[in-house]
């Protein structure tokens, strides 16, 4: 089995965090993972993505041309990025400051209000674990409690920060299963 996936946004926004913590809660499931990081320029407001692969057996490159799974934390991405998904893909929209829609018809679009959600969480930088909360409940690629532990680990003595992400990935996972169309 193998799963492919896509994180896109602009620096600051959470794209590469929620690449990482993918990759290290999904290392309990797959036997291969790999996380490959890609910043433009390094700085907060400039593109950055990140491909990770989970598969059971080896992955003979980290390069990705076209995902199964695309997820855009941030919509102003959205034109770069939906050539990237396979036909038959899945798309995990952010459409909070959503300018261009999605042109694609032959990929499944879940549009998130991840930054909005997240402001009534209180903080809108975990908007991006609202849309990984709605990638895992709808895709089951990883378990939930996988991704609450590798939290767990990665801001430990940050309760703050904890609670929130944890809040905002459980309100994703609501949204899929609440959602008629999932």
């Amino acid at each position: 089995m193998r799963h492919d996936v896509i994180v896109a946004g602009i620096g600051g926004r959470g794209a590469l965090i929620l690449g990482q913590v993918l990759a290290h809660a999904a290392a309990d499931r797959y036997k291969y993972v790999t996380w490959c990081p890609n910043m433009t320029t390094a700085r907060r407001g400039a593109p950055a993505d990140c491909t990770v692969v989970l598969s059971d057996e080896e992955i003979a490159s980290p390069l990705v041309q076209q995902a199964q799974t695309l997820i855009l934390v941030d919509p102003s991405q959205t034109k770069s990025f939906e050539h990237r998904v396979q036909p038959g893909g899945e798309v995990f929209l952010e459409i909070s400051g959503m300018n261009d829609k999605m042109e694609r018809r032959d990929v499944h679009v879940l549009e998130v209000p991840g930054l909005n959600i997240a402001a009534k969480l209180g903080d809108t930088q975990v908007g991006n674990f609202v849309l990984f909360g709605a990638y895992v409940g709808r895709t089951k690629v990883i378990s939930a409690d996988s991704v609450e532990k590798e939290l767990h680990k990665r801001f430990a003595g940050r309760n703050r920060i904890l609670s929130l992400n944890i809040d905002a990935f459980r309100e994703g996972m609501a949204l899929t299963t609440s959602c008629e169309e999932c």
